[in-house]
């Protein structure tokens, strides 16, 4: 059975690339969440002379987001100035970290890209930085950006509804925890209805029915288990009041006193004798008239109480005698 996490990267992956703006978006996000720093470039002049140009270079081990990247940057408003393909180095044997350096100016052009369609931007950044974990004890959400990308990925967050806010109290509590980590922000998300609504922004309405799906099962596997721990417990005490009941119609037995009872007392000791295994509800039914398990409980403590409980040392004094009645 499919993983929800490896479910989840699938859709993210073939999500569909539409028109320019939105792929340029999304590109943009996907470069906000990889971590950039600046290096000198040696290119070689046409005379031999060999020249630097500032750039800045980054780089992922998730080729799966690399490889989203370059889908989205050939329909993207950067498509004519660069050929991202020729900045990609990919590590030996395809295993390890890829690598992208981007020229300065191009890459704050791409940092700066603001529009309305925000979402596709926080989809890009989801796709470099973000991770899904299903641990048994539930879902939570990860995501690391660090300098100007973490800043507006808070902006939008908070726009959403979806605070960060380290502490808060009552019924504002944030459902976005924060901390300071190896030079970035890392935002926690935890409860997840909350999880399933951003994904849902993010477009990702395939796997946030699979998670509302397993939530709905695991609940009424958990509801199930309940009940039947509850129905074991249940058994387990009837069982016992059962075969305490059997020994003190037995010591009745062998004393003779059985057929001492008042009629009501003796009927109901009778029908344990031939129903070793009955509920109190049960044995209630049984009697002529029936009565209820409280009257059947009742009864029994009432003949446990005058008469003891078999094993004790039987008392001194007289035995009581029995009150009519219940």
């Amino acid at each position: 059975m499919r993983s929800v996490v490896a479910d989840l990267w699938d859709e993210w992956s073939s999500y569909p690339a539409e028109d320019e703006e939105t792929n340029s978006q999304e590109a943009a996000g996907l470069i906000a969440g990889l971590r950039f720093r600046e290096k000198k470039l040696k290119k070689e002049k046409p005379d031999g002379q060999k020249s630097e140009k500032a750039a800045v270079s980054g780089g992922s081990t998730r080729l799966w987001a690399l490889h989203r990247l370059l889908k989205l940057w050939k329909t993207s408003r950067w498509a004519r100035e660069l050929n991202l393909a020729a900045c990609v180095r990919f590590p030996p044997g395809m295993k390890g970290r890829v690598s992208l350096d981007l020229p300065v100016g191009l890459y704050e052009e791409i940092s700066a890209v603001t529009g309305r369609e925000t979402w596709d931007w926080v989809r890009g950044v989801w796709g470099s930085c973000g991770a899904l974990y299903a641990p048994r004890t539930g879902y939570y959400l990860v995501m690391r950006a660090a300098g100007e990308s973490a800043r507006r990925l808070v902006q939008i967050l908070r726009r959403a509804r979806i605070s960060h806010s380290l502490r808060s109290t009552g019924r504002d509590a944030p459902e976005w925890g924060t901390r300071e980590l190896w030079g970035t922000r890392e935002l926690i998300l935890r409860n997840q209805q909350n999880i399933v609504t951003f994904l849902s922004k993010l477009g990702l309405t395939g796997v946030s029915l699979s998670m509302e799906n397993k939530a709905v099962l695991r609940a009424v596997r958990n509801q199930a288990n309940r009940e039947s721990n509850c129905d074991t417990a249940n058994i387990r005490k009837s069982l016992k009041a059962a075969e305490e009941q059997m020994e003190l119609v037995l010591a009745l037995q062998r004393d003779g006193r059985l057929e001492a009872l008042p009629e009501r007392f003796r009927e109901l000791a009778e029908l344990r004798l031939r129903h070793p295994d009955a509920t109190l509800s049960d044995l209630g039914q049984l009697l002529s008239p029936p009565v209820t398990k409280s009257t059947v409980k009742y009864r029994w403590g009432r003949l446990m109480e005058i008469l003891g409980s078999p094993g004790k040392p039987p008392s001194a004094s007289p035995t009581p005698p029995l009150k009519r009645g219940l």
